[in-house]
C-alpha cells in the first residue's frame, strides 16, 4: 500500500503506533471483547475512558476543579446554536466580537435566539484584532463570544480578552491545545467536540 501524507487543514496523518493500538481496540476495547464503537456509554469501560480523557484534558490545559468538561456532538457549527440556546436567556443579549467568517456565522446563528451586539463595527475586510479598548462591550450581556483563530482570514487572538464579570465564550475549534491558555479567564472554551465550562 502506498503511504499518503495528508497536508490538508483539519484531520492529519497519525503515527503507525496509533494504528496498531486502534486495530486492537477496534475489536477488543479494554479486553471487553467488543469495540468502543459498540460499547454503551453506561458501561464501566466507557466511564473509565471518559474519566481518563477528562483527566488528561484537565492536566494539559490546567483546568480548574470548578470547571466541567463536556464531550458533545454537533461539530463546529452545531455549537453556534448550542451556546446561545443555553446562555443568552440570562439577559436576552450577547456580545459577539466578529473578526472573520467563523465568528460572523456564530453571530448570525445567535440572532435567532436573542439580541446580538456586534462589539466591532461591521466589515467584510478582516485584517486584525482591534485593540480591546475600542470594543463596545455591554456590561449586561449574557456572554461575550470570540473565535480565537479565524482560519479563513488568517487572524488569531494572541491574548484572552478581559470581559470583566461577563463570561467569555471562546471558539477554539482550530487552535485548541495548540498553545497554553489561562482557562480561568474563559467561561466556556469550545472545540468541535467538547466544552470546558465553568
Amino acid at each position: 500500500m502506498v503511504k499518503i501524507h495528508n497536508f490538508g487543514a483539519g484531520p492529519a496523518k497519525l503515527p503507525e503506533e496509533v494504528y496498531e493500538i486502534l486495530k486492537q481496540e477496534l475489536t477488543n476495547f479494554e479486553g471487553t471483547g467488543i469495540s468502543l464503537l459498540e460499547t454503551s456509554h453506561r458501561t464501566p469501560a466507557y466511564a473509565k475512558l471518559n474519566k481518563d480523557v477528562q483527566d488528561v484534558v484537565r492536566k494539559l490545559l490546567n483546568v480548574p476543579n470548578n470547571y466541567k468538561i463536556l464531550f458533545l456532538s454537533g461539530g463546529g457549527q452545531g455549537q453556534f446554536a448550542a451556546v446561545p440556546l443555553n446562555l443568552i436567556s440570562r439577559t436576552g443579549s450577547a456580545d459577539y466580537v466578529v473578526t472573520g467568517a467563523w465568528s460572523a456565522k456564530a453571530a448570525k446563528e445567535a440572532k435567532k435566539y436573542g439580541k446580538v451586539n456586534l462589539v466591532l463595527p461591521p466589515t467584510d475586510r478582516y485584517v486584525e484584532i482591534p485593540d480591546q479598548s475600542t470594543w463596545k462591550l455591554d456590561p449586561n450581556a449574557s456572554y461575550v463570544h470570540i473565535c480565537t483563530n479565524e482560519t479563513i482570514h488568517g487572524i488569531e487572538f494572541d491574548f484572552i480578552p478581559d470581559t470583566k464579570v461577563v463570561p467569555l465564550v471562546a471558539d477554539m475549534s482550530s487552535n485548541f491545545m495548540s498553545k497554553k491558555i489561562d482557562v480561568s479567564k474563559v467561561g466556556i472554551s469550545r472545540c468541535k467536540y467538547f466544552l470546558v465550562v465553568v
